[in-house]
């Protein structure tokens, strides 16, 4: 038992403390805890513990529980978090790594803006309401032995063809480097995300029946052709009139039958009931039906369905060897922008629009914290980057003392830079398409955009609560979930001596209602395999018939026996019922119907394998009782009352 007037006298220090930390902190520190022995100790704030209980205690939870009741439920789950870090689990790569990208996926929406965001989704959503087909060309940049000079030589080598009037699909099919080239450039259907974002835009800014300036994406530099623009159906419902072949393309039946009926010398009613060979639309005057209740429609097929782009127009369509003229008697767009906002906000935060976003919460953070480089001390790491090794290479390291950049108010030298110089450089290879200058170059943009987001999350740490405390909730999620693996799960699976004991202590908890027959199964493929088994079973112990019978019977590629190994109550398996339980049931037909079984009947299980299920469950219980138990023993906590009556059930 501890000494009393040391009692009191910690207990009158955190009186006086507490009313100091109320006092100045707008987010005082609600309990501590710390190992004894050890002089860190662990603080809880008022806003992380109130976020827990508001998130896990509201309304609509299946077990509301007071205040206090929670907080002690609170103090173990945070015992078991420092314990974690005891263990070091919290210095574990695993560990860094899963929280890193947790982080990294958390920050954006904080720090993004929301605005732009909107702005890109609403773009996609307009643009996804046409279907536009075109086509393209492309001079590659991909590969080492690609020059970025000849290739922007020779894009607008092409691009003078075409403008002198040269077929664009002759082009096409001489220069392109893309697969496309075999069919004159074409892609079919361009749509919102299909493409990288520049692709897209250079084909939805150009006019039908134009072809673009040259312009560069992450492939190369390309020329697009758009050749259709129609509006996008979601759905349509459709009508049809089923040609026989051999009559669709006689004297050009087929056509002349849809000009017949675009220009309404004929009725689509009377034209389907005469020539139509479609029996299950014919009573219907060709009325199929919507496209999205036909499950069987070749996708091709309903692509072109959807590309008619007009209700009320008679279009022919083939399907493998077989005519349609077809006519679409509705079509569905997009729905609402409301409906879908959020989707499109999700498809953008994916794609490469997504860069444009932390481009701009990046451009936005260099302006916050004045970031600027002096570019001419950044010129001795070109040299560097390209040097040898050895003594002359740290002679150059030392002489880097110049500032190389400022940064919300302090100025840093090269030596700030040189560490992270020095990773990179062991990854470049002077044969690689990057000079030493775009390298560098490209590095350090790096390096200072990693600047800039770290000190933005830190900041974002100190003023957003709610940011703070989800990110320690994962955190300690991440924390809780591997020491409780390793302190309950794992070792509730693995520890045969301690879950056996405790069956033996606790056995008159696990009994059964009825007997069950704890042994094999056996069928047998013939009555001769059948008679060999049960010549073998009496000198057998239950645990060694499956490897016994497998070795005799299961061998040069011939199967002559199957075995069923468990614990069978009366109605679980036939065999047993009739051989054990003495039950009417059905015998095996076919194959392996030679049965018999070995093992015994009990009425109560005789160890914990018995009921493995039940019993490692309460075996894990125990072990985090006793845990948490050894937790509380070995750490002093304190809790600030005056805190805690500040927040309200």
């Amino acid at each position: 038992m501890r000494d009393m007037k040391r009692c009191v006298g910690v207990v009158l220090m955190w009186a006086v403390f507490s009313q100091l930390v109320v006092a100045q902190n707008v987010d005082p520190v609600l309990l501590t805890m710390k190992s004894l022995g050890d002089e860190h100790l662990e603080e809880v704030t008022k806003s992380e513990f109130e976020y827990i209980y508001r998130k896990n205690n509201n309304s609509f939870s299946s077990e509301k529980k007071s205040l206090d009741e929670y907080l002690q439920l609170f103090i173990d789950f945070k015992l078991k978090v420092l314990d974690a870090k005891l263990m070091w689990i919290d210095k574990s790569e695993s560990y860094k790594r899963e929280l890193a990208t947790y982080e990294a996926q958390l920050t954006l929406p904080y720090l993004r803006d929301t605005l732009r965001e909107e702005e890109l989704a609403r773009e996609a959503y307009d643009r996804d309401a046409y279907d536009i087909s075109a086509s393209h060309i492309l001079v590659s940049l991909e590969g080492k032995e690609k020059d970025t000079a000849a290739a922007y030589a020779k894009i607008n080598e092409i691009y003078d063809q075409l403008k002198m009037g040269a077929s664009f699909r002759d082009l096409a099919m001489k220069y392109s480097d893309c697969p496309s080239k075999r069919d004159g450039g074409n892609l079919g259907i361009v749509r919102p995300f299909a493409t990288v974002y520049p692709f897209e835009n250079a084909v939805y800014s150009t006019e039908v029946g134009s072809f673009s300036q040259p312009f560069r994406t992450k492939f190369g530099y390309h020329i697009v052709l758009v050749t259709d623009k129609k509006p996008h159906f979601r759905d349509v419902r459709y009508s049809q009139l089923v040609l026989d072949d051999s009559v669709a393309v006689k004297d050009d039946f087929a056509n002349k039958l849809c000009e017949q009926l675009n220009t309404k010398k004929v009725k689509f009613a009377d034209a389907v009931k005469k020539y139509s060979i479609d029996t299950a639309s014919v009573d219907k005057n060709g009325d199929v039906g919507y496209l999205s209740n036909q499950p069987y429609i070749p996708p091709f097929f309903a692509d072109q369905l959807r590309q008619i782009g007009k209700v009320g127009k008679y279009v022919v369509l083939k399907s493998f060897v077989t005519t349609y003229i077809v006519v679409l008697t509705d079509a569905v767009g997009n729905k609402p922008y409301d409906e879908v906002r959020n989707d499109y906000r999700t498809r953008v935060s994916k794609s490469d629009r997504g860069d444009l976003l932390v481009g701009d919460v990046v451009d936005r953070m260099k302006q916050k914290y004045g970031l600027r480089v002096f570019e001419s001390n950044v010129e001795p790491f070109y040299k560097l980057l390209e040097m040898g090794g050895g003594e002359d290479l740290q002679l150059e390291y030392r002489k880097l003392t110049e500032p190389l950049y400022e940064f919300n108010g302090n100025v840093y030298s090269q030596e700030a830079y040189l560490p992270s110089f020095k990773e990179s450089r062991r990854s470049y290879k002077k044969s690689d398409t990057l000079s030493a200058k775009q390298y560098v170059d490209r590095h350090l943009a790096e390096y200072l955009k990693e600047l800039c987001w770290n000190t933005e999350k830190e900041e974002l740490k100190a003023r957003n609560s709610d940011y703070r405390n989800l990110l320690k909730e994962y955190s300690d999620g991440l924390l809780l979930f591997e020491a409780s693996s390793r302190k309950v799960w794992n070792k509730a699976a693995k520890d045969k001596e301690g879950i056996s004991q405790f069956f033996e202590e606790n056995k008159s908890k696990y009994v059964w209602s009825a007997p069950k027959y704890k042994g094999v199964v056996i069928y047998c493929l013939d009555k001769q395999t059948l008679d060999k088994v049960n010549k073998i079973l009496p000198k057998l112990a239950v645990d060694s018939v499956p490897a016994v019978l497998n070795r005799e019977f299961n061998k040069d590629g011939k199967k002559l026996v199957k075995m069923e190994r468990g614990l069978f109550q009366e109605g679980a398996n036939d065999v047993v019922d009739r051989t054990v339980f003495k039950k009417q049931g059905k015998k095996p037909q076919g194959e392996f119907s030679f049965t018999t079984v070995k093992g015994k009947l009990l009425t109560a299980p005789e160890s914990y394998v018995d009921v493995k299920g039940p019993i490692t469950a309460d075996y894990q219980n125990y072990l985090e009782k006793k845990w948490v138990e050894d937790l509380r023993e070995r750490h002093e906590i304190h809790v600030f009352n005056n805190v805690l009556n500040m927040i309200h059930e």
